[in-house]
């Protein structure tokens, strides 16, 4: 009875021992999982910020440093020129499915430019970019417009004696920034979750 005893205290005791073993290994698990997985998604949110920051500001640049920008904002032309200008930045716009709009602002903030027509020939009444002397001819910032918060960049408009003859903007809606955020979120937790159940 007493070998027997024994037998099932130790057998006992090794189950114990398993289990203690089997939690401390869950918890390890479940915080690797969840660290590596809020250092993915902050990760990969910064280089999706940054990225679509680089083509807020390549869109808005291309725009402002084209030919016909130039000469159409220098001459104020008018009739045919004026749908071909509007025509080539349609298709510019139709071209960039994470550009939500575009607009081009002469330098008497009359609006030349943008993807809702029916603010062509309007005043412009938002911020003015401000481009320091010897500095970038382009910058990045956030802000609210009549479509909500957005993320613009600004871009200047110069013409070929060097005077600065207008700017361009690039618009993305945070609204839209933020539903391809939660997207991501969403993807690493679901690879979180099949991480832990395959470590399991």
């Amino acid at each position: 009875k007493k070998r027997c005893f024994e037998k099932m205290k130790r057998k006992t005791e090794s189950q114990s021992i398993q289990r203690k073993l089997f939690r401390m290994e869950f918890i390890l698990i479940i915080t690797l999982a969840v660290i590596l997985g809020v250092a993915g998604t902050m990760v990969n949110i910064n280089f999706e910020t940054q990225k679509r920051d680089r083509n807020l500001q390549n869109v808005a640049e291309t725009i402002a440093n084209s030919p016909l920008t130039v000469h159409y904002t220098s001459d104020m032309l008018s009739g045919n020129e004026q749908e071909v200008f509007v025509e080539y930045l349609d298709s510019v716009k139709e071209s960039l499915d994470d550009i939500d709009v575009i607009s081009v602002v002469g330098i008497d903030n009359i609006r030349l430019y943008h993807s809702n027509h029916q603010m062509i020939g309007t005043v412009y009444d938002g911020t003015i970019p401000f481009f320091a002397p010897g500095s970038e001819d382009y910058y990045t910032t956030s802000e609210n417009g009549p479509s909500g918060a957005q993320r613009r960049a600004y871009a200047a408009i110069y013409d070929e004696e060097g005077k600065q003859t207008g700017f361009v903007m690039s618009i993305m809606l945070m609204e839209n920034i933020q539903t391809e955020t939660k997207h991501t979120l969403l993807l690493f937790i679901v690879i979180t979750v099949i991480a832990v159940l395959i470590e399991l």
